[in-house]
């Protein structure tokens, strides 16, 4: 599949959502880091995922250097990594399974890297996305689009 890429993403320190469990949590991490001046700052900065040690989901936002308001949130450390990525529409979950089922058998056909797991890799990672489109996009196509990062390790 030729749409994937491998990138890296390096440790960061990140003010973690805690569990995303309803709406309310959702909308209330989603305002604060929204409130964040990231005029001049790198992206993606954000990432959700499901812990699977913890049972919920959580979101991540890379915090900025010197960035003192976490707005009452765990600031924790990222362990950054490498990762095989691929866009898919956001909350349809057949095209999102679909997407992560074509990120593991590029990865298996690779015969370069190996998808991570606790036998393989020190750090705790799970899938992650991000959502790649502006909210200009989703009222106008009537979805948004996210990239699918799946965590891997060299062979």
């Amino acid at each position: 599949m030729e749409n994937i890429r491998v990138i890296e993403i390096p440790p960061l320190t990140v003010v973690n959502s805690g569990s995303i469990s309803d709406t309310e949590d959702f909308e209330a991490f989603d305002q604060w880091w929204s409130s964040v001046d990231v005029k001049h700052y790198i992206t993606p900065r954000d990432f959700m995922w499901y812990n699977i040690k913890k049972g919920y989901l959580e979101w991540f936002f890379a915090l900025p250097v010197g960035y003192k308001d976490t707005g009452g949130y765990e600031v924790v450390d990222f362990p950054g990594g490498l990762y095989a990525v691929a866009t898919s529409k956001d909350a349809e979950e057949a095209a999102i399974q679909e997407t992560k089922a074509s990120i593991r058998s590029w990865v298996e056909a690779s015969q370069c890297f190996e998808i991570s797991t606790s036998d393989n890799d020190s750090a705790e990672r799970y899938v992650m996305t991000h959502v790649v489109t502006p909210k200009v996009f989703k009222e106008k196509m009537g979805y948004h689009l996210s990239d699918i990062f799946v965590p891997i390790v060299a062979k």
